[in-house]
């Protein structure tokens, strides 16, 4: 079958992807590379390349899953010329069978980057090379082939570890080992590229089999001055048989080198042989180098006394020399991932903390909040993943789970960004410009009221008006008084009502009646004491909000969803949306904004609902309420369990471990 046909860019340049997402692609990713890679595509799932005197042959995940599509390719296991590939998603071929690692089959997941992939197809046309070249040496076969398969099964090793620290220590092991090193260091580069010249070669990680040392993390250049920085400048690795027979005189030395004798002469320890090569990311930038001491002979387990470093320390082959290689290229590539990851997770950390900064700023009663909900959930998270028995005996965690709860916890109430702000921060049934119109209509209103008594004074004292016997001065003097009393009754009644506190009963009738009355404006137009949006609001039997502002509020957890489910959280977190947007459902049915029912709602959300509702009963920062004591709240959460609304284990569990300690300082403090 011909190959695909090539795509191009407008200039004439090949369209290469960044990522090759499955089979299909990697199949027409290989059809446009041309010459050098002749592909061919015998049948479906299969294609293979012929590079360099090799072929490789590709193999999608239903052909190396089905024993029966396999064998022909099992057939020709034995020819070195041929490398077979097999393709799937990661946990696909971390299952891959051991006769298939046995008969040489090597593993590549997707997707991938290309980069990626065309240098892990480099290095195992390199490995196939070195069987080749045993086998025609006629050298032991077996020896080479096992090397070869250690090196690949250290591939997947490195690819399976995201964290730095502990990928670094693998590396320099690994290393180590395919090369009988008896101790090593590695190191990483920090390239500033703005100012090149502070780039930085950064010391991680050492290890020694004869000497145990503890070395502190440093830095050094990127230049020529040092072994190491020589090996980054140069993007080559540097093989010295014995580093005593160098000269002091830098210049008259391989790289410009010169071998600095303090750290023998502190530790007797004499650093003879060394092998030091660069990592490589996928666009070929050293990303870290590794350093190899003293290659033993083989058998040689440690360095014992001071002539084993003559007598048993040998120099590093060319064979440890490409073992190392390969292994550094793989391990340059496994380091970039976990950076990247690393990256990602920071990145992730800074928007989920920028997002936590906005909600406050935006309502900053509840400043705080989103961390203590964080710390409740996740605590309960862990003290989950120690229960050996009853219903959560076989619920686990891990590290990724954890991290997600956390997002989701602190992005819980990422929706109110969406409320409006005044309702947010409303504090009071009206809402402050209100209060103030509601304020100047009332001293309108008494100002009315002293207009009326004087011109009514005035009227009578001139004789304008008649009055009946005994109605003097002081009568209109008492009524003006009177009157002013009761207003400022009514207005002492509207105070305590805008209180967000349990309307007192028969308030909701008074505050008609006062609704109903009436006076008269400047323009002598009649107007009521109290609008309609002020009696509305003012009626609000618990709390500030009036129903459509609760609404609004509840809102906030619609909001949330549709905001985190627009961020690519990838594979790593794929139900922090969910997880959030469910903090307000209840197991019976009768929360929001869906009316969720028990099998709906994921155990973490269920701690999360328990850690919302806790700390906002004993939260003091709420300007609208007092804190509740602790075990006030936890009477309030117990009868939510007794009538079916939030998880009665998880609650226990809550109750038990006393987890709420880790917020109460917060809160009562």
């Amino acid at each position: 079958m011909s190959s695909p046909a090539r795509d191009t860019t407008a200039d004439g340049a090949l369209a290469i992807p960044e990522i090759i997402e499955d089979f299909v692609s990697l199949t027409a990713f290989f059809g446009q590379l041309g010459e050098d890679y002749q592909i061919d595509i015998p049948e479906d799932g299969v294609f293979s390349v012929n590079t360099g005197g090799m072929t490789l042959i590709f193999l999608e995940d239903k052909v190396w899953q089905d024993r029966q599509k396999l064998q022909p390719f099992l057939a020709k296991a034995e020819d070195t010329s041929i490398a077979f590939i097999c393709t799937g998603s990661d946990n696909e071929v971390s299952l891959m069978p051991d006769y298939l690692e046995q008969a040489h089959f090597r593993p590549i997941s997707l997707p991938a980057r290309t980069q990626q992939i065309m240098n892990s197809v480099r290095n195992l046309t390199r490995l196939q090379a070195l069987m080749i070249k045993a086998e025609k040496a006629n050298k032991n076969i077996k020896e080479t082939n096992d090397s070869v398969k250690y090196v690949l099964r250290v591939s997947r090793e490195l690819n399976g570890i995201r964290d730095t620290k502990k990928l670094l220590s693998l590396i320099l092991q690994k290393a180590r080992e395919i090369a009988n090193a008896d101790a090593g260091s590695i190191y990483t580069v920090e390239w500033n590229d703005q100012r090149e010249n502070d780039s930085r070669i950064v010391f991680k990680v050492t290890q020694n089999e004869t000497v145990q040392q503890e070395l502190e993390e440093f830095s050094i250049k990127v230049n020529e001055h040092s072994i190491v920085g020589s090996a980054v400048v140069h993007q080559q690795s540097i093989n010295i048989p014995d580093l005593y027979l160098l000269s002091p005189e830098p210049s008259e030395n391989p790289f410009n080198t010169r071998h600095d004798k303090t750290f023998d002469l502190k530790t007797g320890y004499q650093c003879r042989s060394m092998l030091t090569i660069p990592m490589f990311d996928i666009s070929y930038r050293v990303i870290g180098v590794i350093q190899l001491i003293n290659r033993r002979q083989p058998g040689i387990k440690t360095l014992r006394g001071i002539t084993d470093f003559t007598s048993t320390v040998t120099d590093f082959s060319p064979i440890d020399i490409e073992y190392a290689e390969i292994v550094a290229q793989q391990a340059g590539i496994a380091l970039e991932n976990a950076l990247l990851t690393l990256e990602k997770e920071q990145l992730f950390d800074g928007f989920v903390n920028a997002a936590v900064t906005a909600i406050e700023q935006r309502d900053p009663t509840t400043s705080g909040h989103s961390h203590r909900v964080a710390r409740l959930t996740l605590g309960m998270a862990e003290l989950i993943n120690g229960i050996d028995h009853g219903r959560f005996k076989d619920t686990y965690f891990d590290k990724r789970q954890l991290k997600e709860i956390e997002y989701a916890s602190l992005l819980h109430d990422f929706g109110k960004l969406g409320v409006r702000e005044q309702v947010l921060i409303k504090a009071k049934k009206l809402y402050p410009w209100e209060y103030d119109i509601l304020m100047e209509r009332f001293e309108h209103i008494r100002s009315r009221y002293e207009i009326e008594y004087l011109r009514e004074y005035i009227d009578f004292l001139t004789g304008k008006v008649t009055v009946p016997p005994g109605f003097g001065a002081e009568t209109y003097r008492m009524t003006y008084e009177n009157r002013l009393s009761e207003l400022d009754e009514f207005l002492d009644f509207i105070q305590k009502c805008n209180e967000p506190t349990v309307l007192e009963q028969g308030g909701f009738e008074r505050l008609k009646d006062i609704g109903n009355l009436s006076f008269r404006d400047s323009r002598t137009r009649l107007r009521p004491f109290l609008s309609d949006r002020e009696l509305q609001a003012l009626s609000v039997s618990r709390g500030s909000l009036t129903r459509e502002e609760f609404a609004e509020i509840q809102s906030h957890v619609v909001h949330t969803y549709e905001f985190l489910r627009k961020i690519p959280w990838g594979r790593s977190y794929p139900n922090v949306p969910v997880i959030a947007a469910k903090h307000h459902e209840k197991l019976d049915g009768t929360g929001y904004p869906k009316g969720a029912f028990d099998p709906e709602i994921p155990t973490q959300t269920r701690l999360m609902t328990i850690a919302d509702i806790f700390d906002a009963l004993t939260a003091s920062d709420r300007p609208y309420k007092k804190a509740v004591p602790t075990l006030k709240a936890l009477e309030i959460l117990e009868m939510e369990v007794k009538v079916n609304k939030i998880d009665k284990d998880l609650f226990d569990l809550f109750c038990e471990s006393k987890v709420y300690n880790s917020v109460l300082d917060k809160n009562e403090g």
